[in-house]
């Protein structure tokens, strides 16, 4: 049997074959099975195209065109120019003049001198050296004190318990391991450290001929080191001289900070003036001040990590320099790489850096370049990165709005803390020595509460008192600010008939801390500090009141 092509199925399915044909076509499908299926498929084909093409709803096209819109006259433009740029103005004036004014003169009422950062830092670390060990002691005797108590309570009950029930044996086995606990913590002596420690107000020196063997840790007005010190030397003071050898470590921090001597392991110091004159330093350098200066008879052995306003070196480190500073003048010789983050650096003399040269800048001018200083690699001029250079936090809403948030916030926290503890109202920020001692006792509560907290989760009858003790030192943190904000707030309006008022002078203080905190930079150094000295405050008032329930 012949069957149908597949332009007569086609054409039969879409109704277009002569008249003749239809005749044969129709009588061949109802007779061949294979060309009906053939066919259904053809008609199935159709009819999806149909639906396919087939539009149900027509689109409405609108009778009326809209009007065309008239040109902004130039008159109506020019009088647009003129109101922006008043409004502009206006705001300029309005943020520099009356906001300017209220912040400078809020700050004037508010004004108190400065303490010395180097001075100050030097007399914490003073404070701390006397009484912080002795603090941290304190409470881990008191923690000790604590559990052993706990644990002769718990071997009263668990023996009375075995009487009751008559099973001795497995409470005797037991009773004797934590006797056997009890025992090594109580009757063990406590470990010596290698560590000396020297402080004085005036000055202390180690002289050419004396030798210490342990680590030495120094805090006094002026630290002179002659001799030799075969441990790491930690000091403190507003001048620091180091002269002899180190067999560790450096670590110094004052006003001013000079090293001739030579140190077998790494330097870590911070100063306003910082200085390398014939030093040799075996490892790693670590320099932050406002002037660095490394000359040409200085060595170091490793890496060089300078951050300063101006860094001059002129002698020779033996792999990389890291600079971020303002300016840097380079003389001296580089083993490896430069890696500089400055405003501009300048290789002067015989300048020699072995490996490549990296400026983050897109200023080829910002690199300055004697005829004879030589650089072994490339130069390359790294653009910052977008978060860098584009994100600005006080160009966002949301910080604004966030600030708002976190001022109603603490805010409402504060008027309720010193409703509850009226105590806290009272409390006064004391000068001089008063207040090194307030910031002492604080940064000492900060460090030894975890210590206390950690000591407590090592048993588990602690672990209840391990998570309410870090509960209320986070809301200790949380609250230091907020009750020295009500001292400052006080303080800034003692002049005037509304220093009584909570609200208002909380309001007040809450500001001043806020911009003090939000401040580019320094912000973070003025949050910590104000932590410090809040933590401190409340820790003098709870250790008086404890006194006072003693006394009583």
């Amino acid at each position: 049997m012949t069957h149908l092509t597949e332009l007569q199925y086609s054409m039969y399915a879409d109704e277009a074959l002569p008249p003749a044909e239809v005749k044969h076509v129709k009588a061949h499908i109802s007779a061949c099975k294979d060309c009906q299926l053939r066919f259904t498929a053809y008609s199935d084909e159709k009819r999806l195209i149909r639906n396919a093409l087939s539009v149900e709803q027509l689109v409405a096209i609108p009778g009326v065109l809209p009007k065309f819109t008239k040109p902004v006259s130039l008159q109506t433009f020019a009088l647009a120019n003129v109101i922006t740029g008043l409004v502009i103005w206006l705001a300029q004036f309005l943020w520099k003049t009356l906001f300017g004014e209220f912040v400078v003169n809020l700050f004037s009422w508010f004004a108190f001198p400065l303490p010395d950062v180097y001075g100050l830092l030097a007399d914490t670390a003073f404070y701390l050296s006397q009484k912080g060990v002795t603090m941290i002691v304190t409470y881990l005797d008191f923690v000790a004190a604590s559990l052993s108590i706990l644990v002769l309570m718990w071997l009263a009950y668990s023996f009375r318990k075995a009487r009751r029930t008559g099973n001795m044996t497995v409470n005797i086995v037991v009773n004797t391991g934590l006797l056997a606990v009890l025992a090594t913590n109580v009757l063990i002596p406590e470990q010596a450290y290698a560590l000396e420690h020297r402080s004085n107000k005036g000055l202390v020196t180690v002289e050419a001929s004396e030798t210490v063997d342990d680590t030495l840790v120094i805090t006094a007005e002026t630290i002179v080191i002659d001799g030799q010190v075969n441990g790491d030397l930690i000091a403190f003071a507003r001048r620091v001289i180091v002269n002899g050898a180190i067999d560790g470590n450096l670590i110094s921090f004052g006003k001013a900070v000079s090293l001739q001597g030579k140190v077998n392991g790494s330097v870590l110091s911070g100063a306003n003036t910082l200085e390398l004159n014939g030093a040799v330093v075996m490892n790693d350098f670590w320099g932050a001040a406002h002037l660095v200066t490394i000359n040409g008879q200085s060595r170091i052995g490793r890496n060089a990590i300078v951050a300063s306003e101006l860094a001059v070196i002129a002698g020779k480190v033996g792999r990389d320099l890291y600079g971020f500073a303002e300016s840097i003048e380079l003389s001296g010789a580089v083993g490896e790489d430069v890696e500089a983050f400055v405003d501009g650096i300048s290789l002067l003399g015989a300048a020699i850096v072995a490996g490549d040269l990296r400026i983050r800048t897109h200023d080829e001018n910002k690199l300055q370049q004697a005829a004879s200083a030589t650089i072994g690699g490339e130069v390359e001029y790294v653009s910052r990165h977008a978060e860098f250079s584009d994100s600005n936090r006080y160009l966002s809403g949301k910080y604004y709005l966030w600030q708002v948030l976190r001022l109603v916030a603490a805010l409402l926290a504060g008027i309720l803390l010193l409703w509850f503890i009226p105590k806290l109202r009272n409390l006064t920020l004391g000068s001089g020595s008063a207040g090194v001692m307030t910031a002492g006792i604080g940064l000492v509560t900060l460090i030894s509460m975890p210590i206390i907290l950690l000591l407590l989760t090592v048993t588990v009858v602690g672990l209840p008192f391990a998570a309410i003790g870090l509960f209320f030192w986070l809301m200790l943190i949380y609250f230091a600010k907020i009750v020295l904000a009500a001292i400052i707030g006080r303080m800034v309006l003692s002049n005037t008939t509304i220093d009584e008022s909570l609200p208002l002078t909380l309001l007040v203080g809450l500001v001043v801390v806020i911009l003090a905190i939000n401040l580019p930079l320094v912000g973070g150094i003025f949050s910590f500090i104000l932590t410090v000295l809040g933590v401190g405050l409340m820790a003098q008032m709870v250790w008086a009141y404890t006194q006072t329930l003693n006394s009583d």
